[in-house]
């Protein structure tokens, strides 16, 4: 699927730039491009774009209520999921989901969430966690923690970043437009890899 973003930057700006305008369009095409892939990779529905893996993935287990997970809930995904891609396994869910979570204790009264040291991350039952602003919330019937082996997540990059300068088609109003593209897919390969929480 072509994902495409343009910027358009006026005559006057391009002619009085006192920075390196060019490298700055680079990294804010790189950063616009990157959040609407981590988007469609999580959520995309395979229509015109990547198929996510919060829509791939097999939901293991509903939680009892609309608005919030109880530790017990998170320790059954832990165990639905087959024991074959657990030692891979990861967590991924919303900041806010994460705030909900970090919260929870075990019956010792122990959190579940441990605090990653140095450049590790935190940690979940012994799982690294992972945030993304595009994992769906807490809210009924939202799924809103995956959980297992992502290796099993395809992407496929059909062709590099291709960036053009467009001259003549913003002229009208005095700007110069410049278009970044590429080809990209996403599929989860194997959907009983990863683990869905679903709010009831």
């Amino acid at each position: 699927y072509k994902l495409t973003r343009i910027i358009k930057v006026s005559e006057e700006l391009l002619q009085d730039s006192a920075f390196d305008l060019e490298n700055y369009l680079v990294n804010e095409f790189a950063r616009s491009i990157t959040k609407a892939e981590e988007n469609a990779f999580i959520n995309g529905d395979g229509v015109n774009k990547p198929t996510g893996v919060f829509v791939d993935a097999e939901v293991g287990v509903t939680a009892a209520s609309t608005t919030a997970i109880t530790a017990d809930e998170i320790i059954d995904l832990y165990y639905s999921l087959n024991r074959a891609y657990r030692e891979k396994a990861v967590w991924i869910m919303n900041d806010s989901t994460a705030k909900a979570i970090r919260k929870l204790k075990d019956s010792n009264g122990d959190y579940l969430w441990e605090k990653g040291l140095g450049g590790e991350p935190d940690t979940l039952l012994g799982k690294p966690v992972y945030t993304s602003e595009f994992a769906p919330a807490i809210a009924t019937t939202n799924k809103v923690i995956a959980f297992g082996d992502v290796s099993y997540y395809q992407i496929a990059d059909r062709k590099d970043r291709v960036f053009q300068r467009l001259n003549e088609l913003y002229s009208a109003s005095g700007q110069i437009g410049f278009r970044c593209y590429e080809r990209v897919d996403g599929k989860l390969t194997l959907s009983e890899a990863v683990k869905i929480l679903q709010m009831a």
